[in-house]
């Protein structure tokens, strides 16, 4: 994306990209940056909730302790959002949950020591639904309250739409950051399945679990993501024309007009950019059952992990965590095993299927966010992708008749994070240019 600024363009929207760049260059400090977001969230999160835990006298130290040795590395004086499933010594974590109200783990998760090395500014804890599944927290979309923001990540979506912070981390085991991204109208990337560590995550299904960056365009997370990883990637430019895989997915017929008119409108303009368009080639019944199968899976596994809180606390979890619980608990281990068939099957079919391609193009969600009295939304153009593994993205792009954002969502091959941010940046580039309608 461009790097160029208006004169009046406020602080708080800026990317975490030209941040870094500002603060680097000196025409910005980590204090003025982090005083501006601080200041956002006093004013908004009134309404729109999307912290579990924020002290900004906590924010305003890790500022002063930060080093002018470190003036160097990569997230220097960024504020970033950490989802409440994700370890933290310093600061609560309650899985967003009752049962685990006022926990304190004795040690940051991996991810949170990697982004403190990095030099990020841990602004809070961001609210998450129970347990990373279903059962919502009070966070509102920054764009109407009455509306859902998604879930299960739904304060780190909500936190980097509304300028709270530029860069937020989130997880998905369903469709828990490339949704709610989609319905706050940012930019949301599921890495593939065990590429980033998860030590000091809470479990909820470790077959398809996986860390999700919240962000304001694809350089902000080629940014973190290495950070993430541990070590560096090479996002290289696009070379010679694209193929894309047109795929409205076994689920198309859950798509809203707005979803239809957003990805339509996405494949003329990158047609129009000289961006190849083919033919859906994927096996339509193996990714619907993959999609079925990762239900099974995540209540599994799931049951095994939080039976423990779930014998002995069943009145301080959410009615939809403990039926996904309890509904695990009753499955066999034969039917576990053959829903990881499933799915090993489909991902097989997909890596078949994506020779030759560079990447397909589906939607992000269903269309806007629906309001939050019906929940946090559906998750049936994610669960295919989440249980084989492949790396996701999710760009902005058009409204609906509500006035909310709708998204289009990028899928790669396993193990092409890379490629997937690399062509992410060029379809971001082409979408910035010709907005729909």
């Amino acid at each position: 994306m461009s790097d160029s600024l208006g004169a009046d363009t406020p602080l708080i929207t800026q990317t975490a990209t030209q941040v870094s760049r500002r603060i680097a260059a000196g025409e910005i400090s980590a204090t003025e940056l982090n005083e501006a977001c601080l200041a956002r969230i006093a004013a908004r999160d009134g309404q729109v909730r999307a912290w579990a835990s924020h002290d900004p006298e906590q924010v305003r130290r890790q500022v002063a302790g930060l080093s002018p040795d470190a003036a160097g590395k990569p997230l220097y004086g960024i504020p970033i959002g950490i989802k409440d499933i994700i370890d933290t010594a310093d600061m609560p974590t309650a899985y967003g949950s009752r049962a685990y109200a006022n926990h304190r783990p004795a040690v940051d998760a991996v991810i949170v020591q990697r982004l403190k090395a990095a030099g990020a500014i841990i602004m809070g804890k961001t609210v998450s639904t129970e347990f990373a599944y279903m059962h919502p927290g009070p966070t509102t979309n920054p764009h109407h309250p009455l509306h859902t923001p998604g879930g299960s990540s739904s304060g780190s979506a909500a936190a980097v739409a509304d300028a709270m912070v530029p860069l937020a981390l989130g997880s998905q085991t369903g469709g828990s950051t490339i949704r709610p991204s989609a319905f706050c109208g940012i930019v949301g990337f599921k890495p593939t399945h065990g590429e980033v560590s998860l030590e000091g995550v809470l479990p909820l299904s470790p077959t398809m679990d996986t860390i999700g960056l919240h962000a304001r365009s694809v350089d902000d997370v080629a940014l973190l993501y290495p950070v993430l990883l541990g070590r560096a990637i090479d996002v290289a430019r696009i070379e010679g024309p694209l193929r894309v895989a047109w795929h409205p997915g076994p689920a198309e017929s859950e798509a809203e007009p707005e979803a239809w008119s957003a990805l339509e409108a996405a494949r003329e303009a990158m047609q129009g950019a000289g961006i190849i368009f083919i033919a859906d080639p994927l096996p339509t019944d193996a990714l619907r059952a993959a999609g079925a199968a990762n239900r099974r899976i995540m209540a599994y596994e799931a049951g095994r992990h939080h039976q423990a809180v779930f014998r002995a606390s069943p009145d301080l979890l959410g009615e939809t965590t403990r039926t996904m619980i309890a509904s695990g608990l009753a499955m066999t281990r034969g039917e576990y095993e053959e829903a990881l068939a499933v799915a090993g099957k489909a991902r097989s079919a997909f890596i078949r299927g994506m020779s030759g391609i560079d990447a397909l193009l589906t939607f992000s969600a269903p269309g806007e966010a629906p309001l939050a009295t019906g929940g946090t939304g559906s998750s049936a153009f994610n669960r295919i992708w989440t249980t084989i593994g492949a790396p996701c993205l999710t760009l902005p792009y058009g409204r609906g008749a509500r006035g909310l954002p709708t998204g289009v969502q990028l899928v790669c091959v396993n193990g092409q994070d890379a490629r997937l941010l690399a062509i992410g940046a060029l379809v971001e580039s082409i979408l910035k240019a010709r907005v729909p309608g």
